[in-house]
């Protein structure tokens, strides 16, 4: 039984950007980094303003980040995020504020936990929680911080476990 070793092509050919993009092992995310901006220089009163300095990771005003930092970053902005302040997403982030002169026991421990969680599954459906700790300061008890701690897996083919820490004050 032979083989063929001739086969035909329909349509056009496929550019090499298309090649690259599915030959890559992980398909790559690309965003604005948070907070979006990482530092100005300090503007000189006598002279002329000082021109912007290129980055790798920032041109301009903006800087960019990719792949888990990008998560992460995004994960630390759904949460720290009030909710109603963000424009045509009025459920989007968390309103961490309201419990930090609560008391702090197991009942505002669960009540966090559960908004976390259920906000996550709305706006963070590209991983999942493995792990969710929130607790008090420990070591400064008086002023009234929240302390989330976060291990999430990514849903996605790298299947990356990390670790987030967010201060609520």
């Amino acid at each position: 039984m032979a083989t063929t070793t001739t086969h035909l092509t329909y349509g056009s050919p496929v550019s090499l950007g298309v090649k690259r993009r599915v030959s890559s092992k992980y398909k790559t995310r690309n965003g604005f980094s948070y907070p979006l901006i990482e530092s100005l220089p300090l503007p000189n009163p006598d002279g002329p303003p000082p021109p912007l300095q290129q980055t790798k990771t920032q041109r301009g005003y903006f800087s960019k980040a990719s792949g888990l930092k990008l998560v992460r970053n995004n994960l630390r902005q759904l949460l720290l995020c009030e909710k109603g302040t963000r424009i045509m997403l009025p459920d989007y982030g968390l309103g961490l504020n309201k419990y930090l002169f609560e008391p702090l026991d197991e009942t505002t421990f669960y009540l966090i936990k559960n908004e976390i969680l259920t906000t996550l599954a709305k706006y963070f459906s590209i991983a999942s929680v493995l792990s969710l700790r929130v607790f008090g300061n420990p070591i400064e008890q008086d002023q009234h911080q929240l302390i989330i701690q976060l291990t999430l897996q990514l849903n996605d083919e790298s299947l990356e476990v990390f670790d987030t820490e967010v201060t609520i004050s």
